[in-house]
């Protein structure tokens, strides 16, 4: 599978583009995932708290004037984002749906603002919204997107329940914007900076973040392992169909 045609106007799939971006999706999961799993440990708040995602934004971890392992955690998100983009610039070059002209390059900004989120830390806090908000407001609408292509053009390689998955992040993001307007104390922490004090220990807000993070990366990764196991298929058929040779 080199180069299968598959019909006038549509791109040729190529194994070794689509090869790497699976690779390059299940690299965006593990590096964030391991970053994130780091960044927590021995994480010491401003108030002397330990980390957690019932009560801390994601980029917290990142926040190098507080967290010990900021610089990490930033280094995993520089590469996660990257390999976010390899993976939305693999599966833009090889969809068959009219929608890649649409979720390539919203997924490859998202991808984008996901990296900028790991150079510009909660210290830059100007640089660092407009990243982080670029990266999730745009990440939601790519898997939005995709998974809608995943419906209406349907390929062996990705799995019609993969939209399922997307959906869940979709609605997890909405749930986070209506949290930002509703909760009193996220209301109060859009109009201020400075350490946060009086932290709830349940918070809707950032649970609802990481919610939105999980579900997006977790559709990264399950369209990926969906995507190389169809590629191992294919190439079975491929050497199976040859033949012994002498």
């Amino acid at each position: 599978m080199t180069g299968v045609t598959r019909s006038e106007g549509e791109p040729r799939r190529s194994a070794v583009i689509e090869r790497w971006a699976a690779r390059a999706g299940v690299l965006a999961f593990l590096a964030i995932a391991v970053g994130s799993a780091w960044g927590a440990v021995g994480y010491q708040g401003t108030a002397g708290e330990p980390y957690s995602p019932l009560n801390h934004w994601i980029s917290e971890l990142g926040q190098v004037s507080v967290a010990a392992h900021a610089g990490f955690f930033n280094l995993m998100l520089v590469i996660g984002g990257a390999s976010f983009i390899a993976f939305v610039v693999g599966l833009w070059l090889t969809s068959p749906s009219r929608l890649r002209w649409a979720f390539g390059p919203v997924g490859s900004l998202a991808g984008v603002g996901g990296l900028l989120v790991g150079v510009y830390s909660m210290d830059h806090p100007e640089q660092h919204v407009l990243a982080a908000f670029t990266f999730f407001n745009l990440g939601w609408i790519f898997v939005a997107l995709a998974s809608i292509s995943f419906v209406r053009n349907r390929e062996a390689r990705f799995p019609v329940w993969l939209a399922g998955v997307g959906g869940a992040s979709v609605a997890a993001f909405i749930a986070f914007l209506v949290s930002l307007q509703t909760d009193e104390f996220s209301r109060q922490r859009m109009a201020s900076s400075g350490p946060i004090l009086g932290r709830p220990d349940v918070w809707i807000a950032p649970i609802l973040e990481w919610a939105t993070l999980v579900g997006i990366m977790v559709w990264v990764l399950l369209t990926s392992l969906a995507w190389w196991r169809q590629l191992r298929r294919e190439t079975s058929a491929v050497i199976v169909a040859a033949g012994p040779t002498a």
